[in-house]
């Protein structure tokens, strides 16, 4: 079942703290956007480029962004980052935004900057907390959740808790196979969801196309998408048969989640998730052809309510998620 866009309600039943005062912050590779989230609203807000590349100017910059925002020490500040992250530790194993950092415990280090507590978190497991807490899933104690930028993120939420997996890496949606021998991806396997449901991967399958519709990667191929949304909402068949083929795998990916987890509940956000309308259709027609009825029947894929200010909203939702014990 797809589900209707709408904004809901702030919190999560029976989730004790939600309106609880948190700062977010969501650490991108050029960008730092930071807000103060009270009673699940955005009571101010910074966005700020990143001034330099080095851990030390890069902790410096974050407390004094942190200091803006708040002089209480007693809020907790929730730190979203993309990578390898080790929440229990408050560590980044290692980040694609920053390639220097390897076992780098930059929550630790913030803290003593700050003198604020510091949770660290996984972005994408971030953007589908704060949809579980702040947005669309409210209410829902079980969420899988696809990011859908650059390339494709993933979250689980299994029973009100983030799901991180023994070593800390669950999560990696994105990599699920859904074309074998399929086009080549970063992590080292041929056919991953991202190489075709991601900006990255979908300006991919432009180029592929050749004219008229390669021309939408130029100047700027990560704009592709964003693009070709537009031709879409214009009726383009072509364009809109690109969207159905990213929901097609999104659903073929998601099949296998609710067949393995049992989750109702499926969310999808990010800039690419701007044509739900187009995507969530054929996702939902490929889960039901790739599961048992009696297991499709019930799931919903809903639209991330929380936009461009997911991470923020993410981060500060990872102040009030217990880790695992």
């Amino acid at each position: 079942m797809v589900a209707p866009s709408a904004r809901p309600s702030v919190g999560i039943e029976g989730q004790p703290g939600s309106a609880r005062p948190s700062v977010g912050i969501d650490l991108g590779g050029t960008r730092i956007k930071a807000g103060l989230v009270v009673d699940g609203q955005l009571a101010a807000e910074r966005v700020v480029g990143v001034a330099a590349r080095d851990p030390d100017a890069i902790v410096a910059q974050l407390a004094s962004v942190i200091a803006e925002l708040t002089s209480d020490p007693a809020i907790p500040v929730g730190l979203a980052a993309a990578g390898v992250i080790d929440a229990r530790t408050s560590t980044v194993r290692e980040s694609p935004n920053f390639p220097s950092w390897k076992d780098f415990s930059l929550g630790a280090r913030l803290a003593r900057a700050s003198g604020h507590r510091v949770y660290l978190e996984n972005d994408a497991n971030a953007v589908i907390l704060g949809e579980a807490i702040y947005g669309v899933a409210r209410g829902a104690s079980s969420v899988v959740g696809y990011t859908l930028g650059t390339g494709v993120g993933g979250g689980i939420l299994l029973g009100g808790r983030l799901w991180r997996g023994e070593r800390g890496m669950a999560g990696e949606l994105g990599h699920v196979t859904v074309v074998p021998d399929g086009r080549p991806c970063n992590c080292g396997n041929r056919g991953c969801l991202e190489r075709y449901a991601g900006q990255v991967g979908i300006a991919e399958t432009l180029l592929a196309l050749g004219p008229p519709l390669s021309r939408l990667t130029d100047p700027e191929p990560s704009d592709a998408a964003r693009r070709l949304s537009e031709l879409a909402a214009h009726g383009d068949p072509d364009a809109i048969a690109i969207f159905a083929e990213v929901g097609r795998f999104l659903g073929q990916a998601a099949a296998a989640v609710v067949l393995t987890l049992d989750v109702t509940t499926l969310v999808l956000a990010g800039g690419v998730a701007g044509a739900f309308d187009l995507i969530a259709p054929a996702m939902q027609a490929e889960l039901e052809r790739r599961t048992f009825r009696s297991m499709s029947d019930g799931v919903r894929i809903l639209h991330g309510t929380l936009g461009a200010h997911a991470g923020i909203f993410g981060a500060a939702a990872s102040t009030l998620a217990a880790l695992p014990d």
